[in-house]
């Protein structure tokens, strides 16, 4: 073996035993300002359409263009993902639906961004600066649609690198209380992790402590529809394998609903109910509780658990403006309903294997409903054959 084979090797090895993914190549041939490190960067990003953490080819292309945190993230992240892969034996649930997010660029279930402008760039006290971007998918012009994001550019070692990337939430509110924060690509990375490992078996191993635990997340989060991006990796541990299942057959029936002819009683609108829900709490206004109650539990003959929580949801606005006519339902007064979630062991630890929406007539729920029949109506498992023969 030559002096120059050893040599690479061993800063190779080094390199390994920090836990730093190698550079492929020197930042000092990218571009020596923000904003046109930022137009360097989503070049690339448009040509390769990256998904979830980078790797193989993808980590050359992009690694040199982000910093020592954001690249030591990205390794945690990975090892989190392999240690999910390890006790899960259907990773490839967790794989498709990482497989949708692009870490440059977000959450995009219908389309990828095709093209991109770069809007401004803005300086921040701690010395770093924001580049926004804004991106624009492909398809007809009638459904093309366009969101922006903002890269986190510092300097580090003599260079500009990428520290992070702001998923900018553009969505209008009646009250800012209502608006969520801006998400972010470290957000994600760490998601559903404890540094290198999944945090699915540190769940509390008591029914109650569970769901405490879960609508937690659901009060902090409100997730919406299927969850996605960063709430998938926050709730999928708490589900079992038979939940993930049927997500993953909604998923696809989903997509078989897409590939066909259009119907013209759903003209633009998927007519999946599920997305204008909370799968852990209701639809509509249910969508996202602002406050709850574990309640009691109830053992059922199977073995399995019920956990019976009590959800609070009133309007955000505390200053009601004089020209504002509407009702509002206020936090003295809130809007109450009841869910139950159904608890079960698998693989030695505790997952929630259904939601049931408990009936109130206030609310005109007049039966009981489950999440589980959510998620397959109007599906025949994988392939969508429309509410008749429901």
């Amino acid at each position: 073996m030559n002096l120059l084979l050893c040599a690479l090797l061993l800063q190779f090895t080094t390199t390994l035993a920090l836990g730093q993914p190698a550079r492929q190549s020197n930042p000092s041939t990218l571009p020596h300002q923000p904003r046109a490190l930022v137009q360097s960067l989503y070049q690339q990003v448009m040509a390769r359409h990256p998904h979830d953490t980078p790797g193989g080819a993808d980590m050359k292309i992009f690694a040199p263009y982000l910093s020592k945190a954001l690249l030591h993230r990205i390794d945690l992240a990975k090892a989190c993902s392999d240690d999910w892969d390890r006790r899960n034996s259907e990773p490839h649930l967790k794989a498709e639906m990482d497989s949708k997010f692009g870490v440059f660029y977000g959450e995009r279930w219908s389309a990828e961004p095709r093209t991109f402008k770069i809007e401004r760039t803005q300086s921040e006290k701690d010395g770093s600066s924001r580049v926004y971007v804004n991106l624009t998918s492909g398809g007809s012009p009638a459904r093309r649609y366009t969101w922006r994001v903002a890269a986190v550019v510092l300097r580090e070692d003599g260079h500009y690198l990428i520290d992070d990337v702001i998923y900018i939430n553009d969505a209008t509110y009646d009250y800012p209380e209502d608006k969520p924060a801006d998400r972010r690509l470290s957000e994600y990375l760490a998601a559903g992790c404890d540094g290198p490992r999944w945090i699915g078996y540190s769940l509390p191993d008591q029914p109650a402590a569970l769901i405490q635990s879960l609508y937690e997340q659901v009060v902090a989060h409100t997730p919406g529809g299927i969850p996605s991006g960063i709430d998938w990796k926050i709730f999928a541990p708490y589900m079992s394998k038979t939940l993930l299942h049927r997500i993953d057959d909604f998923n696809a029936c989903v997509a078989d609903w897409d590939r066909r002819p259009q119907d013209p009683r759903y003209p633009e609108k998927p007519p999946f109910g599920i997305f204008e829900s909370g799968i852990f709490s209701g639809g509509d206004e249910l969508t996202g509780p602002r406050s709850f109650n574990v309640e009691r539990t109830q053992v059922e003959q199977d073995g399995s658990v019920r956990v019976y929580v009590r959800l609070k949801w009133w309007d955000a606005p505390v200053n009601k403006r004089a020209d504002d006519r509407r009702e509002y339902t206020s936090a003295g007064r809130p809007l109450i309903w009841q869910v139950a979630p159904i608890v079960g062991r698998e693989n030695g630890r505790l997952v929630v294997d259904d939601v049931i929406f408990l009936k109130d007539a206030a609310l005109n729920l007049n039966v009981d409903g489950r999440l589980s029949q959510s998620l397959s109506r109007g599906c025949d498992g994988p392939r969508w054959v429309g509410y008749r023969n429901q």
